[in-house]
């Protein structure tokens, strides 16, 4: 198997973090470019209805000076024909009219000549004919007018009028007129708080610019840009983009008064609007960059202890294959450690099937299979190192009659206690196997034949002893056993345990529970 070519655990991680922040990130992105698009179009809503609230205040301040004509027209002094009386009434009235800066008085007669101008002492020489007041329309429909911007020739500024006509005498007709100062709209504007940054402007019937914040004066009676104008003539309000004289790019809403026919306009520059996106959209790049390396490195440290978990497998399942018994220290993963508890288990059953097949199941002894495998390798070591090996072929005397007389309980019980006969008084180096039956066998790795003789006839004296096999059941046996020594009787494991099994039965025909030795072969 290619394993570098796999992925990781962490390349893995990192890829399931990417594909749960990104979509997260870019679902935000779409949510905030949504939110934007709606908050710009409520903003600009918004900035209409504003348009339409400036424009009102315009009119009515438009209404202000109009009822200030009304009155003033219907003074006696005209009536009487007392010009001068007249000329000192207006200049009253303009002391006692708030904000009255800026507006001058004028009164003409149907053909436009001025006959009184506040704007000069009375008497003095005044222009004898003005085509800026449109007076046929005045005296035709008996309503007040509105000028567009125009240049007066007795202020030499820019200003326009509101006319009204006098009621009177049918054969000379008088106009009364109210000559306003743009910097009066710019008062206007300045009241109405317009945020910083924006731009509102006051435009005329013609399009031309009245008034106008950003302290832009060089702009006042200039047309506005051909796009706002051409919007002016053709709708009453309007909201679109362009691009203001100094180049700024706007986004526009505008309404015109039905009253006056003049209009007002603002513009948000679409950098302000875009600014308030592009800092969102930045602190969501950054939010997203943090959460996404936060994530990965999270990812990243879990992926490594997981692996590591997983790792940590490896040495154990190698030890399970070896067949050797397995033990899995905590690998703080439960998967991992309910695996690493699988293997340890696997191990203890296949341990206890090894030692199974290996072991006689009813006294806990080697068999004979294992028994052979260990004094051929202990024979292996004898050969190389120039030792020598004893083996001791166990029979016991008379336990077939206890096993026929008490039963097969009993006897399992009397091998059993052998077995641990054997054991105890053996060295921790030796070997005891059951052969089958009631045949036993022992190694003696090192032991001589006189070192052997020794042992097995201790064996004798112990296995001979009584058995307590219950409370009321005292047994009796005895053994009887051969010896066969590496290398004098023999240098093979089959070759050893068939001279000392000779051996034994050489014992037995002497008289039982004694040792025999094996002669040299």
């Amino acid at each position: 198997m290619k394993t570098k070519l796999a992925p990781t655990i962490r390349s893995k991680l990192v890829l399931l973090v990417m594909a749960c922040v990104v979509p997260a990130a870019l679902m935000a992105v779409l949510l905030i470019a949504h939110d934007y698009q709606r908050a710009r179009d409520q903003l600009l809503l918004n900035s209409l209805s504003t348009a339409r609230a400036m424009i009102s205040v315009v009119d009515r301040d438009f209404a202000s000076i109009e009822s200030s004509l009304i009155t003033l027209a219907t003074s006696p002094y005209l009536a009487s024909n007392n010009l001068r009386a007249f000329y000192n009434q207006a200049q009253q009235v303009l002391k006692n009219q708030r904000d009255q800066d800026g507006i001058n008085i004028v009164l003409s007669d149907n053909q436009g000549n001025q006959y009184l101008n506040t704007h000069q002492p009375y008497g003095s020489a005044l222009p004898p004919h003005t085509e800026i007041i449109r007076l046929e329309e005045l005296f035709k429909d008996e309503q007040p007018v509105i000028s567009d911007l125009f240049f007066g020739t007795v202020s030499k500024q820019n200003l326009f009028a509101i006319t009204v006509p006098v009621p009177g005498n049918r054969q000379t007709r008088y106009s009364l007129s109210a000559g306003v100062m743009p910097e009066r709209m710019d008062k206007l504007l300045q009241q109405q708080h317009v945020p910083e940054g924006w731009i509102a402007a006051i435009f005329d019937s013609a399009g031309t610019i009245v008034a106008r914040t950003g302290n832009k004066p060089e702009l006042i009676g200039k047309k506005g840009v051909p796009e706002i104008v051409r919007r002016m003539r053709s709708a009453d309000e309007d909201m679109f983009e362009s691009v203001t004289y100094d180049g700024t790019s706007v986004h526009t809403v505008f309404s015109r008064s039905k009253l006056s026919d003049w209009s007002l306009a603002i513009g948000i520059p679409t950098q302000s609007i875009m600014y308030e996106l592009r800092n969102t959209l930045f602190l969501l790049i950054l939010a997203t960059i943090i959460l996404l390396a936060c994530s990965v490195s999270a990812a990243w440290l879990i992926g490594g202890r997981i692996a590591d978990s997983i790792h940590g497998l490896t040495g154990p399942a190698l030890a399970l294959g070896a067949g050797k018994l397995v033990i899995v220290p905590p690998l703080h993963l439960r998967e991992a450690d309910e695996v690493g508890t699988s293997l340890a288990r696997a191990s203890e059953m296949l341990h206890q099937a090894q030692h199974q097949a290996n072991h006689d199941v009813l006294t806990g002894l080697a068999n004979r299979a294992l028994f052979h495998e260990i004094v051929s390798q202990q024979l292996a070591l004898c050969e190389r190192n120039k030792t020598v090996l004893s083996i001791l072929y166990i029979d016991l005397d008379g336990f077939k009659a206890v096993n026929d007389k008490y039963g097969h309980e009993a006897g399992d019980k009397l091998l059993r206690a052998v077995a641990t006969r054997l054991k105890t008084n053996s060295r921790h180096s030796d070997v005891v196997a059951r052969l089958g039956g009631d045949e036993f066998a022992m190694v003696m790795v090192g032991a001589t034949m006189e070192n052997a003789r020794f042992v097995a006839e201790k064996m004798v004296d112990a296995i001979s002893a009584p058995y307590v096999l219950d409370d009321t059941l005292t047994s009796h046996i005895s053994a009887s056993i051969g010896v066969a020594t590496y290398p004098d009787s023999g240098t093979t494991s089959e070759g050893l345990l068939h001279r000392a099994d000779g051996a034994m039965y050489k014992a037995k025909n002497l008289g039982r529970r004694r040792v025999a030795l094996a002669t040299s072969h």
